[in-house]
């Protein structure tokens, strides 16, 4: 394979090279596009989390921690182990509903002499046990520090004292019972007994002696019952309200807003069928993006040494490395649909061929809506119909737009035709195209775009037109407009060479921007005169050099 036709395959092939890795990057240049609406929804949600924080109830939990254990005072006097319990879960939930019961509740109400009903009382409480401890949590939870301490300590007071309540009664009941039992064992001794009378009325002494004894722990037990629970840590005031604070607030606005304005943004791009970025131009012509052109400041012509004529220098460049594989002295210049710089594209392309001494027509054959840019009169009443009429010669209604570009002229639309379509598939027009490149000039044409009317799809078919470039906007051409101006494509005769997308903000990898390397100081003007053929290689250069340079006036160079 040559040098030529690699780069050829290279040159088709990019478009499928590029577009393996360019979500991300079409996402960064999608969301560099909304970055108002993204900032926007951020700061609103934002706004919104900081107002409802600093208006919402505050409110602050107090806990105050029980211990209690599952044996009881009468247990414990008549010696009944309850060392273990085969069911700690059960018992622990049976203490939780106890300290959260509304008897409880109705006690510390009256201990703190509140006007909050039982049930309010219980809304504000909550108790938790432990998972590996014999211990309740009472958290209370108010919009006072000091009354949620209050609170919780009550609860857990008249916990304890509910329990103690419950076992002191349950001692009384065992007391009485016991008391019974001694008054049955009572029996009246005989003068003489005998021998079985007085084995009985020992017995019954013994155990007489033994529930006498069991009835004095209890007393005993009694007077220092405590429930069998004790506060192992008291509620203190909170110094802070419950929730997260204004920073964390803030936070999590931020998060929140970043998500809503995310989904907000990639929703409206899902809904958007315009096209927003190059990747996606060149998956969709499947061709090779030749530059980005950034968004104009006008439609008028920029002089020489502007910075915006760099992009139209690479698109020169561009062609230039395609010439050495096909023929490119006569290149239409369409797009899919009108407002996409089409015109702009043709000016600016044909201006920098002839600055770089290259003989270059640009022939408006855009005779629907031909248009005007800078001195460039494209709509000239006389031009393209006048010369295909015989009304004149062609010579004599070519246009110089830039008296100080001999290099370039123009010919205009003339007057605008009833039939344009018919027109451009006539011989005549194949005629005058091949006679406006027979001495060698560059012809560039400006046609109608692709997609409304037939115009542009006759000249594809024309055998003295060599290649086509497709002018693309971006966030103005919609994907279904690509893929019917695709379609065209395929069904005629002119190759596309590439893409050229206008309206670019930020053009990257592509090559605009040389603004920084521009000269400082003097600079040298060089006047290359106009040269025929495809090479446009300089053979003659008038260099004019500024006075005070140390050198003469002028120098003149010759070169191959």
């Amino acid at each position: 394979m040559s040098t030529a036709d690699r780069a050829e395959s290279k040159l088709v092939s990019s478009p499928e090279d590029r577009g393996r890795g360019h979500s991300l990057a079409d996402d960064l240049v999608i969301l560099r596009g909304r970055w108002r609406l993204i900032a926007g929804v951020v700061l609103a949600t934002m706004l919104v989390f900081a107002i409802v924080h600093e208006h919402k109830a505050k409110s602050y939990t107090a806990t105050a921690s029980v211990a209690f254990q599952n044996n009881t005072l009468s247990g414990a006097a008549l010696n009944i182990a309850t060392a273990g319990s085969s069911e700690p879960q059960r018992e622990a939930d049976t203490e939780v509903l106890i300290a959260h019961s509304a008897e409880v509740a109705q006690a510390v109400r009256s201990q703190l002499k509140l006007r909050s009903t039982t049930n309010e009382l219980l809304g504000e409480v909550k108790v938790e046990a432990a998972p590996t401890a014999d211990v309740l949590n009472v958290i209370a939870t108010t919009a006072n520090p000091q009354a949620s301490a209050l609170l919780a300590n009550a609860f857990a007071a008249q916990y304890i004292a509910f329990r103690a309540n419950a076992q002191l009664a349950g001692v009384a009941a065992a007391t009485t019972k016991i008391q019974q039992q001694i008054a049955s064992l009572h029996v009246a001794t005989p003068e003489h007994p005998t021998p079985a009378q007085s084995e009985h009325t020992a017995l019954a002494q013994t155990e007489r002696a033994a529930l006498e004894q069991t009835l004095e722990r209890l007393g005993s037990l009694q007077a220092v019952a405590s429930g069998g629970a004790n506060i192992i840590g008291s509620a203190t005031a909170p110094t802070s309200p419950n929730g997260s604070g204004l920073s964390e607030t803030l936070a999590i606005g931020l998060l929140v807003g970043l998500a809503i304005a995310l989904s907000l943004v990639f929703l409206l791009e899902s809904l958007d069928r315009r096209v927003k970025t190059i990747g996606e131009f060149e998956r969709g012509y499947r061709l090779p993006a030749l530059v980005a052109i950034p968004k104009p400041n006008s439609r008028t012509a920029q002089p020489e040494t502007s910075v915006l004529l760099e992009p139209y220098r690479i698109l020169r460049s561009a062609l230039d490395f395609t010439a050495v594989t096909r023929q490119l002295d006569t290149l239409m210049v369409t797009s899919a649909v009108s407002g996409e710089g089409k015109t702009t594209v043709a000016v600016n392309l044909a201006r920098v061929v002839a600055l770089s001494g290259r003989r270059t027509v640009l022939v408006e054959l855009d005779l629907r809506r031909p248009g005007t840019v800078g001195p460039f009169e494209l709509g000239a009443g006389r031009g393209v119909t006048t010369a295909i009429t015989g009304s004149a010669k062609l010579e004599e209604l070519l246009v110089y737009p830039l008296a100080d570009l001999l290099n370039l002229r123009v010919l205009p639309s003339g007057t605008l035709p009833h039939n344009p379509s018919e027109l451009l598939g006539s011989q005549r027009i194949t005629d005058l195209i091949s006679e406006l490149a027979s001495d060698g000039s560059m012809v560039i044409i400006d046609v109608p775009p692709l997609n409304p009317v037939a115009d542009a799809q006759v000249l594809l078919n024309n055998p003295v037109i060599n290649a086509a470039i497709l002018v693309a906007r971006v966030d103005r051409t919609t994907h279904d407009e690509v893929r019917l101006a695709r379609s065209i494509l395929d069904h005629h005769m002119v190759e596309p060479v590439g893409i050229v997308v206008t309206g670019v903000r930020d053009t990257g990898g592509y090559g605009y921007g040389y603004g920084p390397y521009d000269a400082d100081g003097p600079t040298v003007d060089v006047k290359i005169e106009a040269q025929a053929g495809r090479s446009g290689r300089i053979r003659d250069e008038q260099l004019e050099v500024p006075a005070g340079s140390g050198s003469g006036s002028s120098l003149r160079r010759t070169s191959n």
